[in-house]
């Protein structure tokens, strides 16, 4: 059975309201955060303030990066942040291309050609969907800049083999880590691998400053020209040496982000405890596939997200979508169409190869409803919702 995104966007807009939104934000109480905005409030101070170097400050120990670099956004964060790798490669002008997965969020080869450099997209890993390192490896040339990462829907890419290449071919590694907060390796969270993570503070993501991003970085010389470019490249007396733009995060945002951060580990909790009941009802189910999160590892699970194979689930991603929706369950297909397909990239798309396993994850990749309002038992009813999707010839575990 085939759909289309316009049937599933049809059956969203019918809906008058969800009964089960995909996301809803995991906010402090307002009683929280009244102390902050007060203080705010009070001292007339909305930007470059206070609460933006607490927030850094707080990001750093969490991570223990040895600097953190507060922004407007993820997005504005992964820009100035390759903006950055391009002023230190200034003498290294063949160094125009970073590698980078296609089965990402657009954000990342946006970003990549906005600071003036050309995307090469490599395949996912089909077991855990991070970005595979030996396509990275395969990818790297003598015009190599960068490498670009991502944790994907909270699961960790595998930092240590992608630093051994980083470190063996002197190559920056940098990490799209929109969906990291909360993602560890070996009990310790993400953001001190590599030269530079970048994180996530948009509403769906467990940290939440309404918008706002936080690059994390190795190097202390990188967050101070972090912070020059975050000013649009002034240099304090109204000189520009640097171009860079306003990335400034508002005081309103950085309390809020502060006080969203100390809550963390209750929502990881809260996260993984739905997750687990997602799986328990889902896994087994023949034709549906997970995730594998590594043994060093634990996700944020920013998403749980599944993929539907239709020629053993019965239907294909599309019409479970438009089933859920129909009954008040919000879904995504995340990464579809995946980067190297979308018009805006055409130019960068591989020339002698397809990427197998990000059109498969494109076709068949569905995340289910996370938030403050998916607890074990929305998760379960969910997940029953959707093998009731299933045709009456399909297998039956």
């Amino acid at each position: 059975m085939t759909t289309s995104h316009h049937t599933v966007e049809r059956s969203a807009a019918a809906a008058t309201a969800w009964r089960v939104p995909f996301v809803r934000p995991d906010l402090p109480t307002l009683e929280d955060i009244q102390p902050a905005l007060e203080r705010i409030f009070a001292s007339g101070i909305l930007t470059k303030g206070p609460e933006l170097h607490r927030l850094e400050d707080d990001v750093k120990m969490l991570t223990g990066a040895e600097d953190a670099v507060a922004v407007s956004s993820c997005t504005v964060g992964l820009a100035l942040g390759l903006r950055g790798l391009r002023e230190l490669h200034r003498g290294h002008a063949e160094r125009v291309e970073v590698i980078v997965p296609s089965f990402t969020f657009l954000a990342a080869p946006a970003a990549i050609v906005w600071a003036g450099y050309t995307p090469v997209f490599v395949d996912a890993d089909p077991s855990t969907w991070t970005v595979s390192p030996a396509a990275v490896e395969a990818a790297v040339g003598p015009r190599t800049a960068a490498i670009v990462a991502c944790h994907t829907f909270g699961c960790p890419c595998d930092m240590a083999a992608l630093e051994v290449i980083s470190e063996r071919l002197e190559i920056p590694l940098m990490i799209d880590a929109a969906h990291g907060f909360g993602t560890s390796l070996s009990g310790r969270q993400v953001g001190r691998e590599g030269f530079a993570q970048v994180f996530s503070m948009s509403p769906t993501k467990l940290v939440v400053a309404g918008e706002g991003g936080v690059i994390t970085t190795s190097s202390r010389e990188f967050g101070m020209l972090l912070r020059e470019l975050r000013e649009y490249g002034n240099d304090g007396n109204y000189g520009c040496s640097i171009p860079g733009l306003n990335g400034r995060l508002p005081e309103l945002s950085a309390a809020l982000g502060r006080e969203s951060l100390a809550r963390l580990p209750e929502v990881v909790r809260r996260r993984t405890a739905a997750a687990n009941a997602y799986r328990d009802v889902l896994v087994g189910t023949p034709g549906l596939g997970f995730q594998e999160i590594p043994q060093v590892a634990a996700s944020s699970w920013k998403d749980l997200s599944i993929t539907i194979d239709p020629a053993v689930f019965g239907m294909d991603r599309d019409a479970v979508r438009t089933h859920l929706a129909e009954r008040g369950i919000d879904t995504r297909a995340y990464y579809s169409p995946a980067c190297h397909r979308m018009e805006a990239f055409k130019e960068h798309q591989p020339l002698d190869e397809t990427l197998p396993v990000t059109d498969w994850l494109a076709a068949t990749s569905l995340s289910l409803p996370m938030g403050g309002h998916v607890t074990p038992a929305v998760a379960s009813s969910v997940a029953t919702e959707l093998l009731g999707a299933r045709p009456a010839r399909s297998g039956r575990r």
